[in-house]
């Protein structure tokens, strides 16, 4: 009994670490995006910038986030489990080689975006093109070793570090952008991440005595990466399709964006990570309907705000400098429109934490299937998106909606799957 009394009594403490991080780093977020909106508002290089961007983020939510944990976490849970010293330098090696591998691969998806553009100032968004790429390598690399950090259950930790990387990266956003523009915005990212190893990860680096835990491509599943990832692809999916009308209709869509997280992903996200990581060690079907519970919960409490007092917090958050009253209106509109995506995302993204806490072995043949299922459906809403005239607007609520709800679906085939192996 004293020792379950120890456990909860440490998960709360671990989720309260991980809620108060996360609302500090969402309000850094959000800071970020009020500088953003006063220098840059609606403008139409700001709108190619987010663009451009979304293609690399789209190809990070195959190499780190909730793709990365899902992955990863698991596994060294255990091994941090079985093992008090635990060597990561071959982690390191595969680690550092991955980066170089996803800087290129990074760089080459951005060139049909930026033929696609075709931006007056050329030359600058190479450049933009190629920090972009830096980004995705560095991302890669920071993330493996929050996971570890994660894994070894130093929550408080992993909440301080990356509380630090937005700190750092929000504190330097104004002066560089006003100074280099939008490729300003980009630096600060990579100032931030780089301050983020130089610190808090440095000192996993430096493990090297104890079992040796081996990190190869073989722990990259593609359709786990894509199932763990899937919220963010859905959104990310649904804000590249809504910048497709080269106007400026995709900022409007990212401030949305912006505003929902914030409101949702705090709670949601921390439960979710805490969920995967006891669900790993020991099943407890209790966490299951909690983490449903409080998803759902969220969820319509956030479309009651949006639609109540959305306007007036939009308004005041943003309509300053570059924004103006109609980019207020523009915004609030949109978020009142995908609001609803949200809780069923939110929902989906609950549902599917037990089903990542079996082992891959388990889960191979079924996720394929799943992620399968999840590629021709993104591809049947693009083939509608192209045969119909819409706008770019009602593409992407055909997007986020359509997905969502795919989403919700293949959620719920994972439970049953958890069932029957976790028997």
């Amino acid at each position: 009994m004293i020792k379950k009394g120890v456990l909860v009594s440490k998960s709360v403490i671990d989720f309260l670490y991980m809620f108060f991080s996360n609302i500090i780093k969402k309000g850094f977020g959000l800071f970020r995006e009020i500088i953003l909106a006063y220098l840059f508002g609606s403008s139409i290089m700001y709108a190619n910038f987010i663009l451009l961007r979304t293609t690399t983020q789209l190809l990070s939510q195959f190499t780190d986030g909730n793709a990365l944990q899902a992955n990863l976490l698991p596994k060294f849970s255990k091994i941090y489990s079985d093992y008090s010293e635990v060597s990561l330098n071959q982690v390191f090696s595969f680690s550092k080689k991955t980066m170089y591998l996803l800087f290129f691969i990074s760089f080459l998806s951005q060139i049909p975006v930026l033929y696609y553009i075709n931006p007056e100032e050329l030359t600058f968004f190479i450049c933009i093109s190629i920090l972009l790429s830096v980004v995705v390598s560095l991302s890669f690399f920071s993330s493996v070793f929050l996971v570890i950090m994660q894994a070894k259950g130093l929550f408080k930790l992993h909440s301080f570090a990356t509380t630090f990387d937005m700190l750092i990266s929000t504190f330097v956003l104004y002066p560089v952008s006003l100074l280099f523009g939008v490729i300003g915005i980009v630096i600060s990212r990579i100032i931030g991440m780089y301050s983020l190893v130089v610190k808090y990860l440095k000192p996993l680096l430096k493990e090297n005595e104890g079992y040796t835990a081996i990190m190869s491509a073989k722990d990259l599943n593609l359709s786990i990466l894509l199932l763990g990832n899937f919220v963010n692809i859905i959104i990310l999916s649904s804000r590249f399709v809504s910048g497709l009308d080269a106007g400026n209709n995709i900022t409007f869509f990212n401030y949305s964006i912006v505003l929902l997280n914030v409101l949702i992903t705090a709670i949601v996200l921390n439960v979710n990570t805490i969920v995967l990581r006891k669900l790993s060690i020991t099943k407890n079907r209790s966490l299951i309907l909690l983490s449903v519970g409080i998803a759902l919960f969220l969820g319509l409490g956030m479309v009651f705000f949006i639609n109540t007092f959305g306007y007036e917090v939009i308004a005041l958050i943003f309509q300053r400098g570059a924004f103006t009253m109609e980019d207020t209106m523009q915004t609030f509109n949109y978020a009142k429109d995908l609001s609803w995506s949200f809780v069923l995302i939110s929902i989906s993204s609950s549902l599917f934490q037990p089903y990542f806490s079996l082992d891959q072995n388990l889960i191979r043949n079924s996720s394929k299937v799943m992620a399968m299922i999840f590629v021709i459906a993104v591809l049947g809403v693009i083939t509608v998106i192209v045969t119909f005239d819409f706008s770019a607007k009602q593409n992407s609520l055909i997007m986020i909606y359509a997905m969502s709800i795919v989403s919700v679906l293949l959620a719920v085939a994972s439970i049953f799957k958890y069932k029957k192996y976790s028997k």
